[in-house]
Formats: C-alpha cells, structure tokens, sequence
C-alpha cells in the first residue's frame, strides 16, 4: 500500500514490526488485538460495514467524517484501518476470536495523556465505566493498588521503543483487588517521533493466585527445613521453644509455654509442668500468675489431645471461667490458642500462644503450623529420651550408693525408737533404782510413743511397697469431707497443739468417691508435714474447693516453705527437702511419696503451690460423686 509516509502509517510501523517477527500465536493476538481497535475507530467515524463495497472503491470516496481518534487523521490513516479490518474479515479464526477477546488495549497521548482509545473490554476488567475513563484519565492511575502506583508511574516505555512488562494491582470499586499484567510500548507520529503509548492489559488475578499460593508452600517447607535444622542444634526446650516462635505465622504472638504433663502414662487431669516459656520482648513484664493458671482445673480441661483449641475472644468465651478470664486480661491476653503435641502416639503436652489482638488463621496456616509443632514436639521427645538415658545411666552409678544410704537410713530410723525402748526398759528394770509410780508411767509413755513411732515407720514402708506393686487394697464409698476430717481430728488435734488449726469447708460439699481411712491418711500426713516445719503461734488451715468433677483439698502453713527445685524430689521415696536435710529433722521421707500414691490411686494428683507469701500449700484433688453414674473407674480417672 503506497500513502506516502503518513502520520498514520508511522503510527503503526512498531506494530508492524512486532507483527513481522511474531511467532504464530503472537500474530494471531496481535492481529486481534488491532483489528479490535480498527473495528471501534470505524464505528467512531459513521463508517458502516455495508458501505464499504471494497477497499479501492473506498479509497476512491471524498474526504471521510471529522475522526474521534485525533484531529489530524488523513485518508491514508482510515485506509490502514480499513486493511486491518480486511485481515480480520478474511481470516474466519480472527473474526471469531474477536468476539470474544479479554484483553483491554488503550492508546495514551505521551504530552497531553489523553486518552486516545480504549477497548469495551476495559469495564469487564476494571469495574469502571470507560468513558469515564476516557473523560478523566488520571482515573487510571487512581485505581492503581496504593502501593504499586509508583511503579507504573516509573515504568514507562523509553524512546529506544522497548517494550515495557508490569505486573500491578488494581481496585475495583466493588473493593476486589485484581492483578493485572500490562504490555506497554511507544508509537511514533509521521516524524519518527514518540507520539502515543500503547497499552495490551490482561487480567492474570488467577495465575497470580497460584504463583502467589505456590510461593508460600516453597517458603513454608524452608521454613519447616530450616527450624527443623535449627531445633536439632539445641538442647533445652527453651531453645526450641525460642526456634519455634520465629516462624512466620507466630510474628503477631507475644507470649507461648510448653506444658508436659508429669505422667504421660496418665493424662492432663495428674498435673502439668511448666517445661518452658518465650515473650516476644524481654521488655514485657513478668507474667507472674501464670504458673497459677496452669493449676487450675477447667483450664486444663479446655485441653485436648485430638483437636486445636483456639479461645478468639476471652471476654466472650463461655469456656472460660471468671478466674481464668481474669488471669488472661491481667497479661493483656485477648486470645491464645492451644496445640496438642503427640509422639508416637502418646500426648506429651501442649503448645499454648498467647496473642494481644484476636487474629485469623486458614486451614493452610493451621497445617503448616501443626507440621512444626510435630517437628517440635519429636525433638523435645528425643530430648527427653536423652535425658532420661543420661539419668538411667547416672541411677545405675548411684544404685549401690543409694542401697547402702537406704539401708543406713532405716537402721537409723529403725535403732533410734528401738535405742529409746530398750534404754528405757533397761531403766526400768534396773536393781539399784527404785522409781515411784509417776517416773515409771513417763518412762512407759516414752516407750508407748517410741512404739507407735516404730509401727509408723513400718506401715510406711509396707504402703510404699504395696502402692509401687498396685496392690494396696482401696475400698471406694461414699463420704462426706467433714465425715474423713471428723475421723482424722483426733490426731490433728494433738499434731497441731501450739499451732492455730482453722478449717475453710463449706458445708454443702458434694459426696465423695473414696477410701475414707486412706484420704484421711493422706491429710494427716500433710498436717503432720506442716506443724514439724511451721513454727508455733502459726496457723495452719485445711480448706476445699470443688473443681469440675473433682474435690480440691489444700493443707497451707506458715513455715519456712519448700523450695520450687525441691517441688518434685519431695515427693519420691527417701526423698526430702533440702532445708529438712540441712536440719537433720526426724524422718525417713516417706509421707509425701505415699500421699501421692494415695491420692493418683483415687484418679487424682497432687502438688506444691507456688506461693508469694511465706509457708507451703500442698494441694490434692479426689473424685466427688458423679450425677450421671455412682460408680468410679479408678483406673481411667475421670
């Protein structure tokens, strides 16, 4: 076609050129895409498809209608539009295609950034009305995604005519963010110089999903490789605890703890330790009431070994007591949630986190951070069975040791009653001394005292070697808690003399389900415990309180109370505190470590209370009637 070099043949010369080294399918979009454009400038200009009878009869017409596209358009511009819609006419695949195009193409003035065409297309992309567009090109750039704007304001294409690709984001007004991919290159006028920007856009919201979906699944497995690599360097579970929260999902927590449960032979319902804590900052106060929320009984309750807890809402949770709720808004907690750790299909504990500001979490979130909290919960498993090698090992070196220290223990607690009886009967019994009948009732009394001691000693010894074979016999009833107190007061009474004895229990306790001479066992030996530490003058109070299904019974006093490193060993067999050793007080170490055996025996546990006042509290818990069945299975607990 020979016009002359025509502003509007230079127009198109780039596009021409593109056209030329196309492959097949950019052709076939590219001739697409302009007979699109060709087709709207026509219906612009009044030109009717009927008119036209050929492109030499047209060519042959008088001067054509005043064009829309730009105020110089010439004969020989409306004849190169008329040639590309000849192409798409001709080519049956084109016609079709063209119906049914998606992508939006604009032409933009490079001085005056006028609009100079815009495809119908553009409304079903951009949810905007085009001629709004066309009237208000500025508009354009305000539906840009805030934060991309800079870069397509930037990215524009340079006088060497390359094309430009962007990948931004637009906001629809119905407030749907969709992605958007945009070709962008220069047209030059009829003096070679830059005279519009040409625009092909497409819609890739939906690949760009999938790219944006595939690119966390590779970031979350490194991150998973990564702080599976980084948990097996450490040793502590504080380090691990540490490695954990610095995983992506966990950047909005500001508090976290690691629950174990003291017997994971048994369950929740046997106690909880503390293994671990992190705060996000070391500036954050101390949470000190924690270790008090993980004594009591409904928050352990919320725990499960199957299933995610996720508390969003502490002050609307009905799951939440008043006292746990309480606890959580004095640590600014707004939500937590807590993870079930399982190895080998055994419930260790519990991962809880604990967040400031309720948050979302999808499914996929949820996945990706229960495959870290298996990463987690294996290697604090691997870690224990570390530790508990490393402590068989050390109780294999002892065991000879701790058999002659056993052995030297009850013959000392064995010769001292036994020293007393005989030196006291020898007294008696000697020839030169006459005792009248008030030194001779003392000198029996002694011996009585010696004797109970004695038989104390070995009813000890008997139940701890019945209780470690399981075959103490328990016989379950029902009682009262003031009918098993009534029973021991007798000798709380004489235990507690020069003490003040103050006894906190309602009156309208529900039944219990026990061994009433065993649970009384179980408080005389706690009273006993307290009025050999606490001074004279101080008060010792028994108290009850029910918790869910069970009875909750605290012994407390006044005295110089145990240290939480002794928390645990008080509690073993031949075990005693360290403020006890260091004293040399009478005892063999015995009542506690059948105080817990008595009380796990009945389906409950046992614990020391960490206190901020001075003395110890010592608390067990035992199992009341249930409405639903009168038996109890002490095995399974409750």
């Amino acid at each position: 076609m020979n016009h002359g070099n025509t502003f509007f043949e230079h127009q198109f010369v780039d596009l021409k050129t593109l056209y030329g080294k196309a492959g097949i399918k950019e052709k076939k979009l590219l001739a697409l895409q302009l007979s699109k454009w060709a087709d709207e400038q026509l219906e612009e200009l009044g030109v009717q498809s009927s008119e036209i009878k050929s492109n030499e009869n047209f060519r042959n017409n008088s001067k054509p209608n005043k064009t829309s596209i730009h105020p110089q358009l010439s004969n020989h511009q409306l004849f190169d539009l008329l040639d590309i819609r000849t192409l798409v006419n001709n080519n049956d695949f084109l016609r079709q295609v063209t119906q049914n195009i998606e992508q939006v193409i604009w032409l933009q003035d490079i001085n005056t950034h006028q609009i100079l065409y815009l495809s119908p297309n553009f409304e079903a992309v951009w949810g905007r009305s085009g001629q709004g567009m066309i009237d208000n090109p500025s508009s354009l750039l305000e539906s840009v995604h805030p934060e991309d704007r800079v870069q397509v304001l930037v990215s524009k294409p340079r006088i060497n005519h390359k094309p430009i690709n962007q990948i931004y984001r637009i906001i629809r007004p119905d407030a749907r963010i969709r992605w958007i991919f945009c070709r962008s290159f220069l047209i030059d006028d009829s003096n070679g110089r830059p005279y519009c920007h040409f625009h092909i856009a497409e819609d890739v919201t939906d690949q760009k999903k999938i790219e944006i979906a595939l690119r966390k699944t590779l970031d979350r497995s490194r991150e998973q490789f990564d702080l599976s690599h980084r948990m097996s360097l450490v040793r502590k579970p504080e380090a691990v605890l540490k490695t954990l929260m610095s995983a992506h999902e966990f950047q909005s927590a500001f508090r976290a703890a690691l629950l174990f449960f003291d017997d994971v032979s048994k369950d929740k319902n046997h106690g909880v330790e503390l293994s671990a804590t992190w705060q996000s900052s070391q500036s954050l106060s101390p949470w000190t009431n924690e270790v008090v929320l993980y004594e009591e009984h409904l928050f352990l309750q919320l725990l499960q070994p199957n299933q995610i807890i996720v508390i969003s809402n502490i002050n609307e949770d009905p799951r939440l007591s008043p006292v746990i709720r309480k606890i959580l808004q004095e640590a600014q907690i707004n939500m937590f949630i807590a993870f079930p750790m399982i190895a080998l299909g055994t419930w260790l504990g519990c991962l809880i986190v604990y967040f400031p500001e309720a948050r979302q979490f999808d499914h996929i979130e949820l996945r990706h951070i229960k495959i870290l909290i298996d990463q987690t919960t294996i290697t604090l498993f691997n870690l224990q069975l570390l530790e508990v090698e490393e402590e068989s090992r050390h109780e294999a070196e002892k065991a000879n040791n701790i058999k002659t220290e056993f052995l030297a223990m009850i013959s000392h607690e064995l010769r001292t009653p036994l020293t007393s009886i005989k030196g006291f009967a020898t007294t008696l019994l000697a020839d030169d001394v006459t005792w009248n009948s008030e030194e001779q009732h003392e000198f029996i009394q002694t011996i009585l005292q010696e004797t109970l001691r004695l038989q104390e000693l070995i009813d000890h010894l008997l139940d701890l070697s019945r209780l470690e074979a399981g075959m103490l016999p328990i016989t379950v009833e029902s009682h009262s808690i003031w009918e098993i107190i009534k029973d021991a007061e007798p000798q709380i009474k004489s235990m507690t003399t020069g003490h003040i004895l103050k006894l906190d229990i309602p009156e309208n306790l529900p039944m219990l389900s026990v061994d009433a001479k065993r649970i009384s066992q179980v408080i005389v030996n706690l009273v006993k415990n307290s009025s050999i530490y606490a001074p004279k003058g101080t008060m010792i109070s028994i108290s009850a309180v029910v918790h869910g299904d069970f009875l909750q019974i605290n012994v407390s006093d006044q005295g110089p109370g145990i240290s939480p490193g002794d928390f645990k060993k008080v509690f073993k067999a031949f075990k005693r505190g360290t403020d006890a050793e260091k004293k040399y007080l009478q005892g063999a170490g015995l009542g506690l470590a059948i105080c817990k055996g008595l009380v796990e025996t009945h389906g409950g546990r046992i614990w020391i209370k960490k206190k901020t006042v001075i003395g110890t509290s010592i608390s067990f818990t035992v199992p009341i009637i249930s409405t639903k069945s009168s038996v109890i299975n002490l095995e399974s607990g409750y």
